[in-house]
């Protein structure tokens, strides 16, 4: 539920004045360079090219990146190789299973305890705060940890996965179930994948990966994620959650309330007003500062959305409506053009290529 989890908008879009840090300082170097290029005398012709390069970069498009970034997208997508293996070896006596797909991680695989939908609908909430108390214990090993859960949806059957690192046991209601993962990768224990701009192949299948960018917009009292799950009959919600270690996360949260507070005081020196966006920000940053120093996790979370189909067209159907659904559902999908090996590969159990 929305106001259990108190989610809000990304850490990664604070914005400055306005505008993201990136597109200030872009702006900046830009106008100093046509400033310097229109009043020095002989200044290269080069200088004046790198200043209307910076200016053109900070610009957004529609789905909330700006040139600058789609331009390191499309360069990194063309630089880089259109397959990638994906190898999976389950160990049945030891009930561990490695993962190696641009990395290689170890786990254990359990998975949730429910007799239907109606029996796991009334115990939602006891599962949520398990799974918050057990990443509140994660957070006191002084090391930063990472964990995933997933629903796979197939046809009719749907199954919850728990991805744990080998050495950590799961909360109560769990059972192991390390095969189960060996689902979310494909049917042979190894997968060649071939990577398009809009989606991937692997074996017979036509992958999408979405990612949910912004919860912010979700009422409160409502469940994040349980409207989507019915827009396609093959859909993968993948949820990964790194524990920040305790002393790194006190730093961690000390540092956003410092630096929108630093931020909102040179806005208001500047003429500018505070939004009623920023204050909501900065209070729910002071309010998170404070949970972590009463012993609460502190989680970089991370939710993938999976489209499985077996035609293109098949695909871009099931795609248009899990977007419009999450739409409606208050979610904000970012459509992850140009990088759809590097984000199947994030969303797999344990993350491997996280």
């Amino acid at each position: 539920m929305s106001e259990f989890l108190g989610l809000g908008v990304a850490d990664a879009e604070s914005r400055w004045v306005g505008v993201r840090r990136h597109q200030a300082i872009l702006v900046i170097a830009g106008l100093g360079l046509l400033g310097h290029w229109l009043t020095a005398s002989n200044a290269p012709f080069v200088e004046a090219f790198v200043g209307v390069l910076c200016l053109a970069c900070p610009a957004p498009t529609t789905d909330g990146l700006t040139i600058g970034e789609w331009s390191i997208i499309g360069l990194h997508f063309v630089v880089r190789s259109r397959w990638t293996s994906i190898h999976v070896d389950v160990s049945e006596s030891e009930n561990v299973m490695t993962v190696d797909a641009r990395g290689e991680v170890r786990l254990r695989g359990f998975e949730l305890v429910h007799r239907g939908r109606l029996d796991l609908s009334g115990r939602d909430h006891d599962n949520a705060v398990g799974l918050a108390s057990f990443a509140d214990a994660l957070a006191t090993s002084g090391a930063t940890r990472h964990f995933s859960m997933h629903v796979l949806a197939r046809r009719d059957v749907v199954s919850t996965l728990l991805a744990l690192p080998e050495d950590v046991s799961p909360p109560a209601g769990w059972t192991p179930r390390t095969a189960l993962a060996t689902s979310c990768v494909g049917t042979h224990a190894l997968e060649w994948m071939l990577e398009r701009w809009a989606y991937v192949r692997i074996s017979d299948q036509l992958i999408r990966v979405l990612r949910i960018r912004d919860f912010s917009s979700v009422p409160d009292g409502h469940a994040l994620l349980e409207q989507i799950q019915f827009a396609s009959t093959w859909l993968d919600v993948s949820l990964h959650v790194e524990v920040v270690a305790g002393t790194k996360a006190q730093r961690v949260a000390a540092r956003a309330v410092h630096r929108m507070g630093s931020d909102d005081v040179a806005t208001q020196a500047a003429g500018f007003r505070r939004t009623a966006r920023s204050s909501r920000t900065l209070d729910r940053l002071r309010q998170r500062e404070a949970l972590v120093v009463e012993g609460a996790a502190l989680l970089r979370v991370a939710v993938f959305l999976v489209i499985r189909a077996s035609s293109l067209a098949t695909l871009e159907r099931d795609v248009a409506s899990v977007t419009r659904l999450a739409f409606e559902a208050g979610l904000r999908c970012e459509p992850g053009q140009g990088r759809q090996a590097l984000w199947y590969c994030a969303q797999l159990p344990g993350g491997p290529g996280w």
